[in-house]
């Protein structure tokens, strides 16, 4: 492997990698040491070569070149790690988590915020007029206008949120790596307009796959599914003209797709967030960042279940013991005053919310870490000789 090092200008280089015909960018880093050049991890060309990492010591001679991940089978112990490790995370860099969660819950917020002032006012609206009866959906009174708003939201949530994930995981790895860092940079991906397409392309890739699985199984279970439909509409019937309602049958192809429907959107969702952690902590094309994913996911499939059905049974038992304690205390101040019992709530969901992005995101960091570890790393020198470490 030839090297050739060069200068162009005060801050950016390049490094020839005779390599085939491969010709890969580096640019001045922004550590510490200003002779260490990175790989600026977003270019086209990088992304053909598979999957490495680059970073030239001038002074030195001498050129990282980290290999790529490869798939691990992780242990359930570990995988209980990954809820330990998600909290110390967040113990150790707790006020910028909070600030980025505080960050994504309004931007959020203001996504979502027209579809919602366009459904309040059409709701006045009917509700004035007499069009809304009683027992309808709160969004019947203007149904395509929903279904318009809910899709122009979609639309708008696919082109704008990939970057702030990509932020949200390159700020995780940050804090585990010990390097400084502040709650704003979540937002730094919408600077780079190379990396927020490759995070749109992959969100785009997910999506499409969503639709399908979930689209196949629609078709599969399609029987099961309009008789439940069938059986809710009569149920609000009888409710509405004050019959009793027919007890609900579940027959057991219902149960069965009621489950399987759970087990394959929480298998696809770790599909998704490993993938988004690959392709938003290395230059990995958005298929092959796609393809570990799912090699990850099912080589530790029965053991993600059994992992998931453990850590959801007791967050519910965790989470059933703090409510019902939260709900005692907001019932004693509600005594005292209204607003008391209003104000403990806000002071105990608030903190509750905000710190849930932070360990969604961390604990995906964490699978990642796990799934795809096993970094290696080679040293190449100047005259060509190769030496892993």
């Amino acid at each position: 492997m030839a090297i050739d090092f060069r200068g162009s200008g005060k801050r950016l280089f390049q490094l020839l990698l005779q390599d085939g015909d491969e010709v890969v960018v580096v640019e001045r880093s922004a550590a510490k040491s200003k002779d260490k050049l990175i790989l600026h991890d977003e270019i086209p060309s990088l992304a053909t070569t598979g999957r490495c990492q680059l970073a030239y010591y001038p002074d030195r001679g001498t050129l990282i070149k980290g290999k790529g991940m490869s798939v691990q089978s992780v242990s359930i112990g570990s995988m209980f790690g990954w809820i330990v490790d998600s909290f110390g995370l967040l113990k150790r860099k707790f006020a910028s988590l909070l600030l980025a969660s505080a960050v994504t819950l309004v931007l959020g917020l203001l996504m979502v915020l027209p579809m919602w002032l366009l459904m309040f006012v059409s709701m006045k609206q009917a509700v004035a007029s007499g069009a809304m009866t009683s027992g309808a959906m709160p969004m019947a009174a203007n149904m395509p206008l929903f279904f318009a708003m809910y899709a122009i939201t979609l639309v708008i949530g696919l082109l704008l949120f990939p970057p702030l994930l990509v932020g949200w995981f390159r700020l995780c790895r940050d804090i585990d790596q010990g390097n400084p860092v502040r709650g704003l940079d979540i937002v730094k991906p919408y600077r780079d307009s190379q990396l927020w397409f490759r995070s749109l392309r992959f969100a785009l890739l997910a999506f499409l796959i969503y639709i399908a699985v979930f689209g196949v199984f629609a078709v599969a279970f399609s029987g099961v599914i309009f008789g439940f439909m069938q059986q809710v509409a009569a149920q609000q019937a009888a409710a509405i003209s004050g019959a009793t309602p027919v007890a609900p049958h579940f027959p057991a192809a219902f149960v069965l797709a009621y489950f399987g429907f759970i087990g394959l959107a929480l298998l696809l969702q770790f599909v998704y967030m490993l993938g988004f952690a690959e392709i938003s902590l290395r230059p990995t094309t958005t298929v092959e960042a796609l393809k570990l994913a799912l090699a990850g996911v099912f080589r530790n499939a029965l053991k993600l279940v059994v992992f998931l059905f453990c850590a959801l049974t007791l967050f519910s038992i965790v989470l059933f013991i703090v409510a019902l304690l939260l709900g005692l205390v907001i019932w004693l101040a509600s005594l005292i005053h209204p607003a008391l019992s209003i104000l403990i709530a806000l002071m105990f969901y608030l903190p509750f919310l905000l710190c849930m992005y932070p360990l969604m995101f961390a604990g995906s960091y964490f699978v990642w870490k796990s799934i795809l570890g096993g970094e290696t790393r080679t040293v190449v020198t100047a005259g060509g000789s190769e030496v892993a470490i």
